[in-house]
């Protein structure tokens, strides 16, 4: 399973509630295959209510009261990864492809392990699990990604000096 999103909070006395959007398009929540609301609801069918500044307001057929609606709060927004749409352009990828890829220097040293892709606000950064050491944050970027090699399940960096100390 995939997280599209995520439940921030309650809305109204309906069983409305607001989502957040983590698909590139955040309309995007909406349009992929029915979702799983955690582990405790599958099979649902997000309906967009408004758009707000940071999100949408949603509702779906399961949740139908204020009650049941508190229960979701916090709960991610999942579907399958064969609701994703193919990339069709060279080199791009969904974060998820990116997990568990071994990491190497441009001279073949092995640096770890991916173990997420996150994004604080300047870039996406890969989280490197490096063998009895801290982890540590690379940015994807044209200047620190050589090669990503999903076949070989490799990434080859280079100029990363600076990030892994």
């Amino acid at each position: 399973m995939i997280v599209i999103g995520e439940v921030r909070a309650v809305h109204g006395l309906k069983g409305h509630f607001k989502i957040t959007s983590y698909t590139e398009t955040p309309d995007d929540v909406f349009r992929y295959g029915p979702c799983r609301l955690g582990k405790k609801y599958s099979n649902i069918t997000l309906k967009k209510l408004k758009e707000l500044k940071t999100g949408f307001i949603a509702s779906c057929e399961q949740i139908k009261t204020r009650e049941l609606a508190e229960k979701i709060v916090g709960l991610t927004i999942e579907i399958d990864q064969s609701y994703l749409p193919a990339i069709k352009k060279l080199n791009q990828y969904y974060y998820h492809q990116l997990i568990n890829l071994i990491v190497k220097t441009n001279d073949g040293k092995n640096i770890g392990k991916v173990i997420s892709v996150q994004n604080y606000g300047s870039s996406d950064l890969l989280e490197i699990r490096k063998k009895n050491a801290k982890d540590y944050f690379i940015p994807i970027s044209e200047n620190t990604i050589k090669k990503i090699d999903l076949i070989k399940k490799i990434i080859i960096t280079k100029n990363i000096n600076d990030y892994i100390g």
